[in-house]
């Protein structure tokens, strides 16, 4: 590896952990920013009044935040009210988003509807209509909206440029696992990224041992890191990655840490 890209390391926020307490040690640990989920104890309606207070903990310790949108609400249904019930809740976490000083929303650009009653273009058709409201929501707000590649949907990484095209407003959440799982090695997620770089807004650095989305720390999987990272290399990309780690532990989040800054350390 002759170079490495310049990454903005963060981790996701535990639903179990304290904010102030992980924004902290956050601070204490080296990294630039935290990637909160508006879902269970973070849900938007139950943090709307600490939003203020919440701030003022990412301004005190200098910690930057993105903000991911719940992946359990639906804003590809095929139900118009459910659609439009998920882009009001959507729109309203962007508004959130913003007033903690974020400058990245990520969500999914996925549909759950019944493969049994609808057809792969109607389900395309139901997660456009509610893109065409979200990504210029965020771009309003004065967030960059980052659409994350899923697996089990019609927008896997296979299929992303097309959406990439059709939003040239929107940028995308590269999640290394997901693209794993939805058949892409990692040459070929190094050539994605050597292609699309300037699409890419944001990066979920998510390892696994193949299979299953298990939400490990980078190294702790089978994941080649390094041959991606050639890619983004090679593309002259930097921004924000999150060490999307299906734990609370600080000391295991800080091993994934570590394992991260020694491959891109390499030269």
């Amino acid at each position: 590896m002759t170079s490495a890209p310049d990454l903005d390391l963060g981790f996701t926020v535990g639903l179990g952990m304290p904010f102030d307490e992980a924004v902290a040690w956050a601070a204490e640990e080296g990294f630039r920013f935290v990637e909160l989920l508006l879902d269970g104890p973070y849900a938007r309606e139950r943090i709307a009044d600490e939003r203020a207070a919440m701030r003022r903990t990412l301004d005190d310790a200098g910690m930057g935040v993105v903000v991911h949108l719940p992946f359990a609400a639906d804003p590809g249904s095929p139900f118009a009210p459910v659609r439009a019930g998920v882009v009001e809740e959507f729109t309203a976490g962007m508004d959130l988003a913003a007033d903690l000083g974020a400058e990245t929303v990520v969500f999914h650009p996925s549909s759950d509807a019944w493969d049994l009653g609808w057809t792969a273009a109607e389900s395309r058709e139901f997660v456009h209509d509610a893109l065409d409201d979200l990504v210029p929501a965020a771009v309003e707000r004065g967030l960059e909206p980052c659409l994350e590649n899923v697996v089990s949907s019609y927008y896997d990484v296979t299929a992303f440029p097309e959406l990439l095209e059709r939003y040239p407003e929107a940028s995308m959440a590269f999640d290394i696992s997901h693209a794993l799982l939805a058949g892409m090695d990692e040459a070929g997620m190094a050539r994605f990224c050597r292609e699309h770089a300037d699409r890419i807004g944001h990066l979920h650095l998510v390892d696994t041992r193949g299979g299953d989305d298990e939400h490990l720390p980078v190294g702790m999987g089978t994941v080649d890191f390094e041959t991606v990272f050639e890619g983004l290399a090679d593309a002259d990309w930097s921004g924000t990655a999150t060490l999307e780690i299906g734990t609370e532990d600080y000391d295991t989040i800080a091993l994934g840490k570590r394992h991260a800054e020694e491959l891109l350390a390499r030269e």
